[in-house]
């Protein structure tokens, strides 16, 4: 599934947390949100040229793919299990 040009950075969920600037009892509302605002600062589209941000934004990208996926896995489980 992912190819070996950009593999997972493997942090703990602690600095997933630090990534996006909130607590680790933060809701799902306010993992989003912090997302948000950090990819609104370092989308590689308002910072052209710039690798750092470029960096920066598939960290924050990662951390909000692990995060803001806590509640919706079972989801997606429950779902799979009844043929959905």
């Amino acid at each position: 599934m992912w190819s070996e040009e950009a593999p997972l950075l493997h942090k703990s969920k602690t600095a997933y947390y630090d990534i996006l600037k909130v607590s680790p009892s933060a809701t799902q509302s306010q993992i989003k949100t912090a997302y948000y605002k950090q990819s609104f600062i370092y989308h590689p589209d308002k910072n052209l040229g710039s690798e750092e941000a470029t960096q920066h934004f598939a960290k924050i990208s990662e951390a909000y793919a692990v995060l803001g996926n806590i509640i919706e896995t079972p989801r997606i489980f429950k779902l799979d299990r009844c043929g959905f």
